[in-house]
C-alpha cells in the first residue's frame, strides 16, 4: 500500500512539473540562422567563413 501511494505521488508531482514547464511562456532559445549558399566562388566562401569564424561545408556531385 505504501509503495502504491509513493508511486502515485511521484507521478502526480511529475505531471505537475511537466504541465508547469510547458505553460512557462516563450522559450529563450535563439532562432536558427539560415546558412547562405555560395555557388562557384571558393574565394568568397573562404573569406566569409574566416570573417565569421565558421567552417566551410562543400557539397559536390557527379552526373554519373
Amino acid at each position: 500500500m505504501r509503495f502504491t501511494q509513493t508511486v502515485a505521488a511521484t507521478l502526480a508531482a511529475a505531471s505537475v512539473a511537466v504541465l508547469a514547464s510547458s505553460c512557462a511562456g516563450p522559450s529563450t532559445a535563439r532562432r536558427a540562422e539560415v546558412l547562405p549558399f555560395i555557388a562557384d566562388d571558393y574565394a568568397q566562401a573562404l573569406h566569409d567563413a574566416k570573417a565569421r569564424k565558421l567552417p566551410i561545408f562543400a557539397d559536390s556531385w557527379a552526373p554519373w
